[in-house]
Parts: structure tokens; sequence; C-alpha cells
């Protein structure tokens, strides 16, 4: 029997870690729900927690886009860069993230600053402090 607890103890612990593996880090970019969440946020409407889960997951995956372009460019010749970034500002791709991130980016901080997160959700958008902080590096260094 006690090989069974073992491995149901390692079971969890791979769960809980899956589980905890977070919204932050591990969110895909959609554009579909970041439209969906603009429309919401535009027109006033009412937001469940779900919803700002999902919010703080975008956000996060637009974040960690625009760090690696940022990274990139960083990363080339100082000659270099400022044909990077206007080619990257001609991209439609990215000004579409740069728009939905401030939109998401708005209302979550909007939220966090109303006290509408529950503890949850102000746990996981704390955690995008990092990424923000990140960005920020980069683009004084460009």
């Amino acid at each position: 029997m006690k090989p069974l607890y073992f491995f149901a103890l390692i079971v969890l612990t791979f769960l809980a870690a899956a589980c905890s593996g977070d919204v932050v880090d591990g969110t895909s970019y959609d554009s579909e729900v970041c439209e969906e969440l603009a429309v919401k946020i535009e027109r006033h409407d009412s937001i469940t927690q779900p919803e700002y889960e999902r919010m703080i997951g975008q956000n996060g995956a637009i974040l960690r886009y625009l760090i690696e372009k940022s990274r990139e460019i960083a990363e080339e010749p100082q000659g270099d860069r400022t044909n990077s970034w206007r080619d990257l500002l001609a991209d439609p791709e990215y000004m579409e993230r740069f728009s939905f991130m401030f939109t998401l980016g708005s209302a979550l901080y909007q939220a966090d600053a109303d006290g509408r997160l529950d503890e949850n959700n102000r746990g996981l958008y704390k955690k995008l402090d990092r990424y923000n902080q990140e960005l920020a590096e980069y683009s004084e260094r460009n």
C-alpha cells in the first residue's frame, strides 16, 4: 500500500504545480479573448472574477511578447535599432497586442485600485509587476 500512497503524493504534487503554474506565466495570447474582454471594458459591462483572471492571463501573455520583441531589438547593434523599432511599429500583430495591453492593463489597474479583484486575482495581478518592470527596463535602454 505504501507505493500507492507515494505515487498518489507524486501525482498530487505535479497537479498542484500545474495548477499553480499559473495564469500569469502559462496563458497563451488569444486575440478573440482579448477582443471579447475589451468590448466588455469599453461598454462598462460588469466583469466577473473569472473574466478578470482571463484578463490577467492575456495581459501576461502580451507583456511576455512585448518583452521578447524589446529584448530582440536591444540585442541589435545601436545603429539598427531605429529601423527595427519602425518595422515593429508597422507590424499589425504588435500593434494589436500593444493596444490590448493598454485596454486590459488599465482596466486591471482600476479594478485593483477600486478593490474589485478578489484575493486570488489580486495575487495574480501583482505577479504582472515583474513583467511590467522588465518591459520598462528595455524601454529605458532603447
